[in-house]
């Protein structure tokens, strides 16, 4: 299933519309304006909770979790080494994921053992970041749109996002 993500250009917070291949909206992912946490929540468009996107703190590099409406925890880590790309592994119930590709681009995909689970990639000709992201594996889909947030929020780090401490 195809999704377009897009951040909501006129929003104190970092606020994400996903529309389906069809153009409707969802899932909504809305941050909170005056949020220690800098946490943002993951809602279907009857306004259940899905997941919430909560940083984690005290860590060498940025990382996220995702905390799932069953319970569940999925924990999204930047990779050091190799140092000279930008990596990120997933760790969830079902084990670990693999982001990599070209993510200075935003073109990557999300792996699982060598299964693609998701392709990601940026449009770069419009007024608020929009992902196309295409899932392979429905039964993540909220965890693997949620990731797309996390790469963003921290690939943006210090401008102008929820993620950072300035």
């Amino acid at each position: 299933m195809k999704y377009q993500i897009r951040q909501k250009i006129f929003s104190l917070t970092d606020s994400f519309d996903i529309q389906d291949e069809r153009g409707t909206v969802v899932l909504q992912a809305k941050g909170k304006l005056f949020s220690i946490s800098s946490s943002q929540t993951l809602y279907d468009m009857r306004g259940r909770e899905l997941l919430k996107i909560k940083r984690k703190y005290l860590t060498l590099l940025p990382a996220c979790r995702l905390l799932c409406a069953d319970g569940s925890e999925w924990l999204i880590k930047k990779r050091f080494w190799p140092f000279w790309t930008s990596r990120f592994s997933v760790y969830g119930p079902a084990g670990e994921l693999e982001i990599s590709g070209n993510l200075w681009q935003h073109e990557y995909q999300i792996r699982q053992q060598g299964r693609l689970l998701a392709s990601v990639s940026k449009a770069w000709f419009s007024w608020s970041d929009t992902y196309g992201v295409e899932i392979y594996a429905p039964e993540w889909t909220a965890q693997l749109l949620a990731a797309v947030i996390v790469i963003d929020r921290i690939s943006h780090q210090g401008k102008n996002s929820g993620l950072g401490d300035d």
